[in-house]
């Protein structure tokens, strides 16, 4: 049984609580709630009536609790009394003895496993109670519980939870960086979609409803709220404003109505059922909730009223804090303003009010990101399986091991979006890093919960021999170098000596240094394996790219008696460098099954006589709620041709780039933006550019994160994309930036090598024109920036029908998970 600990139950504004109670138990998960205080709300939400598990008020407790502890279980008073010290010192008697008894009646209660939540006193109540007990804990962390608790004991009690869940990605990124060592999972809070109110009419003869939600303290930003009203009726809006809940701020709310002359149009409601909160949300025009950060950094995460008023189809305007961007994209499913603007607030809340298209849009895909992602199923079932396997140590979930060369990379979007959806679809996995990602893509560790181990950093191996690279390096692989050979050493010595063999098969000439870096990949592919058998569970492994990430792969395979599996891209595909002679082909025969990512990639490789029977084709998805059709006019004043991607020869950049000068020349007028990290190919672009005097047309800039790269699409009047094979047969796939556009409803001119033909159909989802062809591009070019509006319209929702029917992620990653799952079933047997 898994005990919850709060601080409260019910509590009106935890509705978070209540509904992760109801999905464990949904689950079949067996609990028991034990509360540190007694409740104090006077309303109760009806929901409460369908909570099973017994609610226990746990005591202050005295010396009595604790003596008996002292003498019948002396070694758990050892251990509690070493853990109250650490988290209370002598300064909290209180929670001490609390402590003593909650471990009494867990022990009575038959807990195997509490979760306490918020980080600070909850949670360190839990850690001396289960330190007595000898019973693991976790902790769900909040808001105000991360932000306002001292960072050292909040550190220790990360270091000592079986594992941390906290309820957004931008708490996640903070508690990882506050403790690298912790077992965080970014676990958002669902709703409970089932019996909401249906969207109702917005009030008949009565003025537009602007509705909020919240305690009344500082950091909702109700009195910006407020100053926001204010400036709605100076400029003659019609509206009426209600604002439920109860705090602190009432009196200051009320001073603050009464001086802008507000107190005929907003009316603060106190606190209401929750049945009368979702009705209000049904009929309100627009759900206005201006969040801020206080001072002392208290803050919310994403508050649950935002969920709720998106579920039931109420347009919302919010703030640009804490983890409220990963819920609203501006513009798409809501509208987002700086906090503290009371302006841009009634500006946003303008826009809805005198808008009933933009209102219905953004409010019809509030609605579906709630459903696809904040439902009351999604994250919960992750949650039961930390809590199932944190009580059944002994029996761990098959898990797929992801051996990636690095994670998270914004080149690599793709992969992240595949991991998070195979997430959500109830895959249990575990991510092998060779190396860390880069910055901008740092991003998508918010948004995901996979647990992640990175291998130890190694110097290179370019210009250098082995023997000095070992003594640099063999250090940190030595001991699960050891602990391997203890265990399995048969396999160890056998794909050892296969590694040796394969420096010298696999080198280009008979002449040439030995290819090493088989050595270094087989002391990767040892802590891989090491760490795999040590957390247990790992029954099946799959890499990222044919090229070193398989070859580790292949090698923990082989180390650990695991099958294998992998995915294909392009260059790992088509530059014979990377796979020398047979090596391909022998990993595709030795795995339980591949994935490519084009139908290119499979002819191409059934050409070169590899194994293709378990071969599967199965197109990166894209995520379509996040690129989808923008709502925004283009603020540029010229036309703007877009293109995105790294600064490398098989993008074609350098085609573009005289393509624009072909333009110039002809007088259009336009400009032209690349995005994209620095590569081989930066200089000679630069140079070009100056060259053709192109420095006021064309605009090289830094890379994007993907929600900030999805506003940059929405500027655009084309996306081009020339894309060409370099000589040593280095390619693309389908470029993940082309579907991105094409979903955007962009239309795009590109090229049609590899596998684009795929996805652009010439003069029907997009324009296709010759590689390395700079007349024919700037020829395509012109005609689509001169083509009337309905053009290029036609073209754009093409593209996207095209996305929508066969790139849309969650169609291509349900065909992945299905093939995970056969291995993980094969391999249970």
């Amino acid at each position: 049984m898994v005990g919850v600990l709060v601080k409260r139950f019910p509590k009106l504004s935890e509705t978070f609580i209540l509904n992760e109670i109801l999905g464990l138990e949904a689950k079949g998960q067996k609990l028991h709630v034990f509360a540190l205080e007694p409740p104090s709300d006077e309303v109760v939400n009806p929901a409460v009536a369908r909570v099973k598990a017994p609610v226990e008020q746990i005591d202050r407790g005295n010396g009595w609790t604790i003596a008996r502890t002292l003498f019948g279980n002396p070694l758990g008073f050892v251990r509690g009394a070493g853990a109250a010290l650490r988290e209370f010192g002598l300064r909290d008697g209180p929670a001490v003895a609390q402590a003593f008894m909650l471990s009494s009646r867990m022990r009575r209660a038959g807990i195997a496993h509490l979760h306490a939540h918020f980080a600070d006193r909850p949670a360190a109540i839990a850690r001396v109670a289960c330190a007595i007990s000898g019973v693991p804990f976790s902790i769900s962390a909040h808001a105000k519980d991360i932000y306002l608790e001292d960072a050292q004991r909040l550190k220790s009690r990360l270091r000592a939870a079986k594992f941390t869940v906290t309820c957004t990605g931008h708490n996640a990124i903070h508690l990882r960086q506050l403790e690298p060592s912790a077992r965080v999972h970014r676990l958002y809070h669902g709703v409970d979609t089932l019996g909401l109110p249906a969207r109702g009419a917005p009030g008949g003869s009565l003025p537009p409803l602007i509705l909020s939600v919240g305690r009344l303290r500082p950091k909702k930003g109700f009195d910006t709220l407020v100053e926001a009203c204010g400036e709605l009726a100076r400029n003659g809006q019609k509206f009426r404003c209600i604002i439920a809940g109860y705090g602190p701020e009432e009196g200051r709310l009320r001073e603050l109505i009464g001086r802008h002359g507000l107190g005929e149009r907003i009316h603060l409601a106190g606190k209401l059922p929750h049945e009368s909160v979702l009705a209000l949300m049904a009929q309100a025009s627009a759900f206005a909730l201006p969040c801020r950060v206080e001072p002392d950094g208290d803050r919310d995460g994403i508050p649950n009223v935002l969920l709720e008023a998106m579920a039931v189809g109420a347009p919302v305007v919010s703030t640009r804090i804490s983890g409220i961007p990963e819920l609203i994209s501006d513009g798409d499913n809501g509208l987002l303003v700086a906090p503290d603007d009371p302006g841009g607030m009634a500006n946003a809340i303008q826009r809805i009010l005198g808008n009933e298209r933009l209102a219905k849009d953004i409010a019809a895909r509030g609605q579906r990101t709630v459903l696809d992602r904040f439902s009351l199923d999604g994250d919960i079932g992750a949650l039961n399986r930390l809590l199932e396997d944190a009580i059944n140590p002994s029996a761990p979930r098959a898990r797929v091991g992801y051996v990636l060369k690095g994670f998270p990379r914004l080149s690599e979007s793709f992969i992240a979006n595949e991991i998070r959806l195979l997430e959500q679809m109830g895959l249990s996995m575990h991510i092998f890093a060779i190396k860390p990602g880069d910055t901008l893509g740092a991003q998508a560790l918010s948004e995901i919960s996979t647990p992640i181990t990175y291998v130890p950093g190694t110097t290179s191996l370019s210009k250098t021999t082995l023997v000095r690279w070992l003594t640099q390096n063999l250090s940190q692989f030595i001991g699960p170098s050891l602990r391997l050979l203890a265990r399995r050493p048969a396999s160890f010595l056998r794909v050892l000596a296969r590694a040796v063999a394969m420096t010298r098969r696999y080198r280009e000439t008979a002449s040439q240094t030995p290819r090493y870096a088989f050595i270094k990949e087989f002391l990767q592919a040892a802590y891989i394996a090491d760490r795999s058998m040590t957390l247990r569970g790992v029954t099946h492994l799959h890499g990222h790219f044919c090229h070193g990430a398989t070859t580790v792969t292949q090698f923990v395979s082989e180390l650990t008696g695991r099958r294998f599996s992998f995915t294909a891209h392009a260059k790992d595909i088509y530059e014979p460098s990377l796979n020398p002679g047979d090596l391909l082909n022998r990993k595709f025969a030795a795995a339980r099954f591949a994935v490519t990512c084009t139908g290119a990639n499979h002819a191409h490789l059934k050409e070169k006589g590899v194994d293709c029977c378990q071969l599967h084709t199965i197109y990166h998805g894209l995520d379509t709620s996040l690129f989808s059709p923008s709502r925004h006019a283009a603020t540029t004043k010229a036309p703007l041709i877009l293109t995105v991607g790294r600064y490398v020869e098989k993008k074609g950049f350098l085609n573009l780039i005289s393509a624009c000068a072909i333009l110039a020349k002809r007088g259009l007028s336009f400009q032209c933006r690349i995005v994209g990290e620095e590569g081989d190919a930066g200089p000679a672009m630069r140079e070009l550019i100056a060259q053709e005097g192109l420095q006021d047309i064309v605009v090289l800039t830094p890379p994007a994160a993907q929600r900030e790269l999805r506003e940059i699409y929405a500027q655009a009047t084309v996306f081009a994309l020339p894309c060409l094979i370099t000589d040593s047969g280095d390619r693309d796939g389908i470029p993940n930036v082309l579907a991105e556009a094409m979903a955007m409803q962009l239309p795009v001119v590109t090229t049609g090598v590899s596998g684009i033909p795929e996805l652009v159909h010439d003069r029907i989802t997009g324009r296709l024109v010759p590689p390395n062809n700079a007349g024919a591009l700037a020829d395509t070019l012109e005609e689509i920036i001169t083509a009337s509006t309905d053009e290029r319209r036609a073209l754009g929702v093409a593209a996207r029908a095209i996305i929508e029917e066969r790139f849309d992620s969650h169609k291509t990653t349900t065909r992945l998970k299905s093939l995970f799952d056969g291995a993980l079933l094969e391999a249970s047997r």
